[in-house]
């Protein structure tokens, strides 16, 4: 692994200050174990995974709030794949809508994870938990963070 350069970490800095600016949600209610590996059946996979207008303009505005976090910098492209894979799936479980996934921007904004992550979202296996996703705005992490909004468990039958 690279060391990280002063610049890097200046820029770093930056948008974790800016995360401030946006709420978490903290969500109390958890599932069964013997639920939680089970997908259901009649999930079927998501093929368009832009988000509604009203998401977006809830995404760029003050009252923003999420409800999980990941940051994946430093992990290797195996090490993020199955985070993110995990991460999607435990909070799909747990009844979490908003998520964010911090892949960082990488060397010249041509960072791997930064152009794998929705390419492992769009993929067969966590497409089926996915409604869509959008790059956060400037102000919030840009292109080196995704929102992602998840699928209401409650509405299919497990």
């Amino acid at each position: 692994m690279n060391k990280i350069s002063e610049k890097d970490k200046k820029i770093w800095n930056y948008y974790i200050s800016n995360f401030n600016s946006i709420k978490r949600v903290h969500k109390k209610e958890e599932i069964s174990s013997r639920k939680s590996t089970v997908i259901p059946k009649n999930l079927k996979s998501n093929y368009c995974f832009k988000l509604d207008n009203r998401t977006k303009k809830l995404l760029y505005s003050k009252k923003f709030e999420f409800d999980a976090m990941i940051d994946l910098h430093g992990k290797t492209e195996a090490e993020a794949y199955n985070l993110t894979k995990n991460f999607v799936k435990n909070s799909f479980f747990r009844k979490l809508k908003s998520i964010i996934i911090v892949t960082g921007k990488g060397t010249n904004s041509q960072g791997k994870l930064k152009l794998k992550t929705p390419l492992w979202l769009k993929g067969k296996e966590l497409s089926k938990l996915i409604v869509g996703f959008e790059y956060m705005p400037l102000n919030k992490g840009g292109e080196g963070a995704l929102f992602v909004k998840l699928k209401n468990i409650d509405k299919y039958k497990l």
